[in-house]
């Protein structure tokens, strides 16, 4: 015996509204306060992010304090 279930699909799907920050906003936000050589916020904890260098005077990633999460 087999049996057919009509499901009804809805017409449109409602999109929520976006709030707050994306994860595009955060990352970017890091990466400025970093390579300007300023302490950001980590993505992750919200603790202290350093920034780290290279061989040169560019800041190339930064790693948190706290939580020991690295942006390279």
């Amino acid at each position: 015996m087999m049996t057919c279930i009509d499901l009804e699909r809805p017409a449109v799907l409602q999109a929520s509204p976006r709030e707050g920050r994306t994860l595009e906003d955060v990352l970017s936000g890091a990466w400025e306060d970093l390579i300007a050589h300023r302490t950001a916020t980590c993505p992750i904890c919200d603790g202290a992010m350093e920034p780290r260098y290279g061989s040169g005077p560019s800041a190339v990633g930064g790693r948190c304090g706290e939580c020991r999460t690295e942006l390279l």
